[in-house]
């Protein structure tokens, strides 16, 4: 699935096509993502003493389809947060994404809410060649266009390159990525892959998927701030993440509190966006 990885985002925009310049085309074709819709419940799973969050719950769900020479995909997560105090937040998030097939370019439109008021909006593109690319905004308007280092990827192109390097037994690596998400827009992210998991642990269900019905590995994520000097992550992710590109389940570490995701449904997503898209 792709995670949006971003610190807001919670995004497993963690799948899609991506050409950079460290890979040509062929190293990463043989890995197979499929369209899909997944539901996954959220809720906390861990606090530090000390910390003002008693209560998290909610759902993210992720849409991924087929879309000619690109891919569509959708996320919108809702959450509910209480504090010890007695205060509640709801956040609601939307992200949209379009991602070519062959990596150069991405179009992306965030949307953030806190209590039904909006906080963040970033929508613009970036494009991607050997030497490197650029991001336009739209919005913010007052935001200006910004270079991408050669090497950097998109969301959907680093989760495949992190089922790549499963396959192969590659154990780490770093790259940076993009996904407009948030103020950076970009991070730093450390992959550290597990040996294939053995077993699932998922309900009966969802076990009787043939979606499900694949390899999958342990992942961690550490994202850094681009450039950071100091060696902590902003924050981490676990997930178990097939050979597909679904994400079995997910936990992100924030330091002093923990949000879990559980897959709860799972379709494969049929549907071509195609008469619809363009690539322009």
């Amino acid at each position: 699935m792709v995670f949006c990885f971003m610190k807001h985002c919670l995004f497993f925009c963690l799948v899609a096509t991506l050409v950079f310049a460290a890979f040509p085309c062929h190293a990463v074709s043989g890995t197979q993502i499929v369209p899909h819709r997944a539901l996954y419940k959220m809720s906390l799973d861990r606090v530090s003493a000390g910390n003002s969050i008693s209560h998290v719950e909610g759902t993210m769900v992720f849409d991924w389809s087929d879309a000619c020479d690109g891919w569509a995909i959708q996320q919108k997560m809702n959450l509910h947060f209480i504090h010890n105090e007695g205060n509640d937040a709801d956040v609601d998030s939307t992200v949209v994404m379009w991602e070519a097939k062959d990596g150069t370019r991405y179009n992306f439109n965030v949307r953030r809410l806190i209590n039904e008021k909006e906080d963040e909006i970033y929508k613009g593109r970036a494009r991607l060649g050997e030497e490197g690319g650029n991001v336009v905004y739209a919005l913010p308007k007052e935001r200006a266009e910004s270079k991408l280092p050669s090497g950097t990827l998109f969301p959907s192109g680093h989760t495949k390159m992190i089922i790549k390097m499963a396959k192969t037994g590659e154990k780490f690596f770093t790259r940076r990525v993009f996904d407009g998400s948030d103020e950076e827009g970009s991070a730093d992210v450390s992959a550290f892959i597990g040996d294939e998991i053995k077993t699932n642990t998922l309900g009966k269900e969802l076990r009787e998927n043939p979606l499900i019905q694949v390899r999958a590995w342990p992942v961690r994520l550490a994202f850094f701030l681009p450039d950071a000097q100091e060696g902590l992550p902003e924050y981490e992710m676990d997930l178990v993440l097939q050979e597909n590109g679904i994400a079995r389940s997910m936990v992100i570490d924030y330091g002093n509190f923990r949000v879990k995701g559980e897959l709860v449904k799972l379709d494969s997503e049929t549907s071509s966006l195609c008469p619809r898209t363009s690539s322009k």
